[in-house]
């Protein structure tokens, strides 16, 4: 963060911008086109204000912005960060990822609202850490009733810390789907095969090929 002080006024200029802000831009990408409604959002200040600016001194500003989300955008993903004192772990156990949060990656994370739920996802995939050695670290066990409340938080998050994390997500997602998908069709096809099998089995071997194709 900079200070610019600008006719006795002292102006905090912050590098990240944050969550919050970035999905208002992308809600109304016409009236952010305008450069002076960026530094307005930006910065906290009426546009107004901002014209009564010197110009040397908007124009600087202006310029730190835009290299802080130039440098924003090709933000690497970050296994951990630290926010208002709480140190949040991307989640690094998706082999035994819960039913509830695949479901809910599943539902905000749809390409038509992805930018709305930003706030929510971030909060799906860090989770506060409890326990932390070097480079590993452990997060609180995924709970769904937190979600809403810790995606608020993550609104005042800087937004580089989505753009780094952003692709990782969408191809994990993706995977899962596909997954999942490809079990269910299995078991689908499966079920199929074992039907009529089944009905010229005596009743003690059914259970047992049941179990058997299952494991298999």
């Amino acid at each position: 963060m900079i200070q610019v002080k600008v006719d006795n006024i002292l102006i905090d200029v912050k590098s990240d911008l944050s969550v919050e802000k970035y999905q208002k831009i992308q809600k109304n990408p016409i009236k952010y086109n305008d450069p002076s409604e960026v530094l307005s959002l930006y910065l906290d200040l009426p546009v107004d204000e901002l014209k009564d600016l010197p110009k040397d001194e908007v124009k600087f500003i202006e310029n730190f912005i835009t290299e802080q989300i130039v440098l924003n955008d090709k933000q690497n993903v970050s296994l951990t960060f630290e926010h208002n004192g709480i140190l949040y772990g991307l989640e690094n156990d998706w082999g035994n990822i819960k039913w509830g949060q695949w479901v809910d990656m599943e539902i905000f994370s749809q390409p038509d609202k992805i930018n709305d739920n930003i706030h929510i996802l971030m909060s799906l995939l860090y989770r506060p850490v409890v326990k932390q050695k070097g480079v590993k670290y452990t997060i609180e066990p995924y709970k769904s009733s937190e979600v809403i409340k810790r995606s608020e938080i993550m609104k005042s998050v800087p937004v580089k810390y989505w753009f780094g994390c952003s692709t990782f997500f969408l191809l994990i997602s993706h995977q899962l789907v596909e997954n999942t998908r490809n079990s269910l069709e299995v078991k689908m096809r499966l079920n199929q095969i074992l039907k009529p099998i089944l009905k010229i089995l005596p009743p003690f071997l059914r259970p047992k090929l049941l179990r058997d194709f299952t494991s298999n």
